[in-house]
C-alpha cells in the first residue's frame, strides 16, 4: 500500500475554487444592499451565506489534511449526461408557460428517467414519483412562504411566440 505525503493530501484547486466562492458571495452580498425591497433579499441572502460557509469548510477541510489524495477516472456515460442538461433546460424554459409546480414534475421525471441505472420495480414506480411531487410541492411551499420568492404560474393559454 503506497503512503501519501502531506502535499498529495492538500487540495490547491479546491482551495483555490473555495477562496473564489467566498469573494464572488461577499461581492454578491455588498451588491444585494442597494435592494429596497426587505423580502427580496431573504433567499439570496441564504444562499449566498450557506455558499461561504460551505466554502470555507471546504478550505478547513483541505488545510487540516483530509483531501483525496488520488484522482479519479469520471465515470458515467455522454449520453445520460447530455439527457440530463436537455431535461434542466427544457424545465427552465417550460416554467414561464406551465408554472414552477408543473416543470418541476416534469423535469423531476425526465431527470429519474434518465439517471436511473437500476431495473424499475413496482415500488420504485410507485414511490419516486410520489416523493418527486412531495419534493417539487414542498419547495415551492418553502420558496413561496419561507424565502417568499415570487414563482411562475400557469399561463395556460398563452402562447411562447
Amino acid at each position: 500500500m503506497a503512503t501519501t505525503s502531506p502535499e498529495d493530501r492538500n487540495d490547491v484547486r479546491g482551495t483555490l475554487g473555495g477562496l473564489l466562492f467566498i469573494v464572488v458571495g461577499l461581492i454578491c452580498w455588498w451588491d444585494l444592499a442597494d435592494t429596497p425591497s426587505g423580502p427580496a433579499v431573504v433567499f439570496p441572502h441564504t444562499v449566498i451565506g450557506l455558499m461561504v460557509v460551505f466554502s470555507g469548510l471546504l478550505i478547513l477541510r483541505n488545510m487540516i489534511g483530509f483531501a483525496a489524495p488520488e484522482e479519479r477516472e469520471p465515470s458515467g456515460s455522454v449520453p445520460r449526461r447530455v439527457g440530463l442538461l436537455v431535461a434542466m433546460i427544457g424545465g427552465t424554459l417550460a416554467m414561464p408557460w406551465v408554472g414552477f409546480v408543473i416543470a418541476g414534475l416534469a423535469s423531476y421525471l425526465a431527470i429519474m428517467a434518465v439517471a436511473m441505472y437500476e431495473r424499475w420495480t413496482w415500488s420504485r414506480r410507485l414511490l419516486y414519483p410520489l416523493s418527486g411531487v412531495i419534493v417539487v410541492v414542498g419547495f415551492y411551499f418553502v420558496f413561496q412562504g419561507f424565502f417568499q420568492v415570487p414563482l411562475p404560474e400557469p399561463r395556460w393559454f398563452t402562447l411562447p411566440f
